[in-house]
């Protein structure tokens, strides 16, 4: 494996954090951000490419890939591209039928500060999804890169595992929110109420503080709202998600509870 040779394609949070979990390995690094030729030259040196651009919402709430697909047209087709991008359930396979070798591994890294997972080594997992020999060969890179169990699915499945783990923090955060509104109306501290709660082991402590009117940041809202979308396009209309997300809306018009 030391022979290989990487290149990361956006240079965010996300495309930082994969310069420092590829190390050595990458030889090109691109971000049309930065306002630097393209390095056409050296990505075609490497043996596969890592996709990390992003994915932010669009006008009408859906996830905007413009930024993704202008990323894979740049690269030769007969690479091997690993997308750790967000994106909506069915991009993997409009993009498995236009590429060889494509695997989706979605990045779990923390948005927070102080968050436990600051690096792409500290996900304690990876999810890898695509067609069997796409898997196959970037299963065996991840293994020795992360050092960690590599969950393999289809490509399908990859994409609705992150959008899973997304849609139920938000979830998660709204529920403790309104929670806290319901203990301020009794003229309860939601503290307390939070500290007996937890001792219920089924819980789990992350996302249960009310730190702020609902839930915001990078990823939580734009990736609620992509799912909402591309469910409502699959002809399912996901009641819970749009009361989510329109309860969300409410704190933030309200403001922070006491």
């Amino acid at each position: 494996m030391g022979d290989l040779r990487a290149a990361i394609i956006g240079l965010g949070v996300v495309g930082q954090a994969q310069v420092r979990l590829f190390g050595d390995l990458v030889h090109a690094a691109y971000d049309p951000v930065h306002g630097v030729p393209y390095p056409a030259e050296a990505i075609a040196e490497c043996d596969f490419a890592v996709v990390a651009v992003g994915t932010p919402q669009a006008g009408d709430g859906a996830a905007d890939l413009a930024a993704l697909e202008e990323a894979l047209g740049r690269i030769p087709p007969e690479m091997p591209v690993l997308i750790r991008s967000t994106i909506p359930p069915g991009t993997m396979a409009g993009l498995e039928k236009t590429r060889g070798c494509v695997a989706h591994m979605p990045e779990f890294l923390n948005e927070r500060e102080d968050g436990a997972w600051r690096q792409s080594r500290d996900v304690p997992f990876v999810i890898l999804g695509g067609q069997p020999l796409a898997v196959e060969y970037f299963a065996v890179v991840l293994r020795k890169v992360t050092g960690v169990q590599v969950h393999e699915c289809s490509g399908l499945e990859a994409e609705l595992v992150k959008y899973t783990a997304n849609c139920f923090l938000a979830a998660k955060v709204t529920f403790v929110n309104e929670m806290a509104r319901v203990c301020e109306a009794f003229g309860a501290d939601w503290g307390p109420v939070r500290d007996g709660w937890l001792l219920d082991p089924r819980a789990g402590h992350s996302h249960t503080r009310v730190e702020g009117p609902g839930f915001g940041g990078r990823c939580l809202p734009k990736d609620l709202s992509a799912l909402i979308k591309a469910s409502e396009g699959a002809g399912y209309m996901p009641e819970f998600l749009w009361a989510v997300e329109e309860t969300n809306a409410r704190f933030q018009h309200e403001g922070v509870a006491s």
